[in-house]
């Protein structure tokens, strides 16, 4: 009710006497009066209007009225409704336990007192106009509660899913797919070239391709179907009772719509691609959530090795879930594989060589980090071999810390040098470093897995971490596994003229930040094996590592 709306009251009295006077009180209350001689039209008449109020005349040789009210207060729209039987005063005495049990909140004498009408319909008004002003403040708290739960869960851009309600949703549907032995599908989608849209047309065209991309994947997905934003470029799509085959046929329709048809705005024309990549499960060979994004962005960074435009389905190795290896098509036979993957190494193992040869042909500070990489390799091997981890991921390991080092020595980072906290044009280099790596190795495509783990190395378990701010398992493995050994090499080995820590306090620093930067199951195999093997304990000098630690 408005402000400016009156309060109703129903009256039901045949009495013309007694009507008369009660009308005659209302009135000076303000108030609009309905009236009806008898009850029976009572239920139709307050699903009409909304009436503060019910004054009801009866007497005992009619048990109607009672009926009425007693039906009028079972009902949940409407039995809220106060009413106030109307009686003679030789009959209340009798009526009182009827009337009461039928519903009724009061009894007034016929003829009425002017003076107690008013007093007690008064009372009964306020009452109903606080009910309803609660009832709308209520209301407006729950309008803004739903505002802010969308707000919680949608991405502020395109409306969509944000990562931590995609993180949720994957979480739910692995479950369901688990319990009930069901398919379950998950495709992770990537604007390829992206940053040339934005560098060339701007942000705000960015944002339109964003938007627009999203409204095109949505007409191909079924309302089952779980749809956001993942963060920047990327997004992710969760399809349960969706087998491989049909997740195949679904990615491939989004990736040739979206090939197919211009982005185009007042301002400017574009023709942008996707690439995808495709995982499927079921029952419960299903993955876990976190394993699942591996595997998407594994064969999403496939995809863009293989040229783009493409969609690839991530294929599990023989030995099982565990590996974390990107996986050639199938459609490539195994002589046809042996082959590429001996280019591909190959080109991989140039490249290193080639910008080892530069870094220390420029630097004097190369020699340094001959000694890390060795303890990095030892540590390396004791811990992945402790996980049961495969090889291929072990020589990405192995290439991503050659990349890394020399990539830092190549911009000689005076972090590596400096005693004490940094200042802000090192915090600055610090943090753009996963950004700069990643460019890096997006140059080339065969160092997909090493760009995960570079890009996402100074993300910290408990969220706290850059560029992404990613939490636990949405963390790649690979990275995680990646930051605890760089952080205890860069504790433990002599690369600059800081002093190194004691294998104790190293020991005491991983402890310290488990579980807010590492990972606290890898901090516990970390831990296992410097007791199980005690040259670690003298690995470090006279001289600490760089910053990269905690």
């Amino acid at each position: 009710m408005g402000g400016d709306q009156k309060q109703s009251i129903l009256l039901i009295d045949n009495d013309v006497v007694n009507l008369s006077t009660v009308q005659a009180v209302l009135k000076d209350l303000d108030v609009d009066v309905v009236v009806a001689a008898h009850a029976e039209r009572i239920l139709d008449l307050v699903l009409e209007e909304n009436f503060a109020l019910i004054l009801l005349a009866v007497n005992a040789s009619d048990p109607e009225p009672f009926e009425r009210v007693r039906v009028l207060g079972e009902s949940e729209q409407v039995g809220h409704i106060p009413v106030i039987f109307q009686a003679g005063a030789e009959e209340i005495g009798s009526l009182l336990e009827q009337g009461y049990a039928a519903g009724a909140v009061d009894f007034l004498e016929r003829p009425v007192n002017p003076t107690v009408l008013k007093a007690k319909v008064k009372v009964f008004l306020e009452l109903a106009a606080r009910q309803q002003q609660l009832e709308l403040a209520t209301s407006k708290v729950h309008e803004q509660n739903l505002k802010l739960e969308q707000r919680a869960i949608r991405d502020s851009l395109t409306g969509l899913y944000n990562h931590n309600h995609l993180q949720e949703q994957l979480a739910r549907e692995v479950s369901l797919a688990r319990r009930y032995n069901s398919a379950l599908s998950v495709f992770l989608l990537d604007l390829d070239f992206f940053k040339d849209v934005n560098d060339s047309c701007g942000h705000p065209f960015g944002d339109f391709v964003l938007k627009e991309f999203a409204k095109r994947v949505q007409g191909d997905l079924r309302k089952s179907d779980i749809f956001g934003r993942y963060g920047g470029e990327e997004f992710l799509v969760i399809l349960p009772n969706i087998d491989g085959t049909q997740a195949e046929t679904v990615a491939e329709k989004i990736r040739a719509k979206v090939a197919s048809t211009v982005f185009a705005n007042e301002r400017y024309t574009r023709y942008v691609t996707v690439s995808i990549g495709v995982y499927s499960g079921f029952g419960d060979e299903t993955a876990p959530p976190g394993v699942i994004i591996d595997y998407v962005d594994n064969a999403l960074y496939q995809a863009k090795a293989d040229g783009r435009n493409r969609v690839v389905h991530y294929r599990a190795p023989k030995g099982g879930l565990h590996g974390l290896e990107n996986h050639i098509k199938d459609a490539i036979d195994s002589s046809q594989q042996s082959q590429l993957n001996a280019t591909i190494e190959k080109a991989r193992a140039m490249t290193i060589s080639s910008f080892e040869a530069m870094v220390h042909a420029q630097t004097r500070d190369y020699d340094m980090l001959v000694d890390r990489n060795d303890l990095f390799n030892n540590v390396l091997d004791l811990l992945t071999n402790k996980l049961n981890l495969p090889e291929k991921l072990i020589h990405s390991f192995r290439r991503a810390i050659k990349l890394h080092d020399l990539f830092r020595c190549y911009i000689h980072d005076s972090s590596l040098e400096t005693e004490g906290p940094l200042n802000k044009e090192q915090e600055n280099m610090l943090f753009d470093q996963p950004l700069m790596l990643r460019e890096l190795t997006t140059m080339f495509d065969f160092f997909s897995s090493e760009r995960v783990i570079l890009y996402s190395h100074h993300e910290h378990y408990d969220g706290s971490g850059y560029p992404d701010g990613l939490k636990g398992n949405e963390i790649p493995m690979a990275a995680r596994i990646f930051t605890l050994i760089d952080a205890y090499v860069a504790m433990s080995s002599p690369v600059s003229r800081k002093g190194a820590k004691s294998i104790q306090e190293v020991q005491e620093e991983l402890c310290l930040h488990s579980g807010g930067q590492f990972d606290p199951f890898l901090v516990d195999m970390l831990l296992k094996v410097i007791k199980e093997n005690h040259f670690l304990s003298h690995s470090g000098g006279e001289t600490d590592a760089s910053t990269d630690g905690p």
